[in-house]
């Protein structure tokens, strides 16, 4: 190397150093912050605001519940209590069951958040509801000892139906107005085959009522719910909803009856979301006085003063 090239060397040198002095010197006019702080400003600056927007749009659940109700019980309002001062029933079931269908994602979801263990009472009828007897050919014969024996059918969907209330409801039972030999026969062979699709389940029916568990009103027989317990905490499903007692009227389902006839066994399952639904309420009874009213805007519901030679 020459000293021509010596020099160019040391003045590149001192170039280089001289460029690094002044680099150093700008950095350190600049305010240091740290990753936290440039955090800080991103949260201050973006995410509080994010945050009461979300708030502000986005509806708590029990907001979302309420509104849910609100729009399900919509128009009931404007019907008075007088309008149902008798005995209901449903004189358009296909008009019903289609308004339920049309309902199914609000009523599958519970009216309230229960924290508590489920409270409610499922009662059944049998007859046309649950099975159909003196049909051909049959599935077993019930012996009332009596005198007279009846040949019995099940719902094809009974089974399945009980399973899926057994989901929802704290206990199921029967109540009929037919004998009490007559209802635990029935019964037992209905258990005898909810128990072989549903092994290890508990039995299906925690209590069976009969004709000897019915009042007398007007020389006819009537269905007590009180002896299920509050009539807050009752859901009854019965074909013939007169046979409940006339300030009872509100905990009753009607449900389509079943004669044994293929087009009626879409019936029973039709009235499950109604049924999911009602199991979660605060109240049976004021739940169902307002579902009655949206009823009888929609043109489904017929409302008689006396039952006596009347059916639904």
């Amino acid at each position: 190397m020459t000293i021509q090239d010596n020099s160019v060397s040391a003045n590149a040198k001192t170039d280089k150093e001289t460029r690094k002095l002044i680099t150093d010197a700008l950095i350190a006019k600049i305010p240091a912050e740290s990753d936290d702080s440039v955090h800080a400003v991103s949260v201050a600056g973006v995410s509080p605001a994010t945050a009461e927007d979300s708030a502000a749009v986005a509806p708590s659940a029990e907001d979302a519940g309420k509104g849910a109700l609100e729009e399900l019980f919509k128009g009931s309002e404007t019907v008075d209590d007088s309008v149902f001062d008798g005995y209901y029933c449903i004189r358009d079931m296909d008009g019903f069951e289609e308004w339920i269908r049309e309902r199914k994602s609000k009523l599958c979801k519970p009216a309230l958040e229960q924290d508590t263990p489920k409270k409610k009472i499922l009662v059944l009828d049998l007859d046309n509801t649950l099975i159909v007897r003196d049909q051909s050919p049959y599935e077993f014969i019930v012996d009332c000892h009596n005198g007279f024996s009846y040949a019995i059918n099940i719902h094809p969907a009974c089974i399945t139906f009980l399973h899926e209330m057994a989901a929802h409801y704290a206990a199921i039972a029967i109540y009929t107005s037919s004998s009490a030999i007559y209802a635990s026969t029935i019964c037992q062979e209905i258990t005898k085959r909810y128990m072989k699709a549903y092994p290890g389940n508990s039995p299906p029916f925690y209590k069976i009522k009969s004709g000897n568990d019915c009042s007398v009103d007007d020389g006819m027989r009537t269905k007590n719910l009180l002896m299920f317990g509050s009539l807050d905490d009752v859901v009854f499903v019965d074909d013939d909803p007169y046979y409940s007692i006339r300030n009872q009227n509100d905990n009753v389902i009607h449900v389509r009856r079943y004669h044994g006839k293929k087009s009626e066994e879409g019936g029973l399952m039709a009235i499950a979301p109604l049924l999911t639904f009602l199991s979660s309420v605060e109240s049976v009874s004021n739940t169902m006085r307002k579902l009655k009213k949206v009823w009888h805007n929609a043109g489904f519901v017929k409302v008689v003063q006396c039952t006596r030679n009347v059916t639904c």
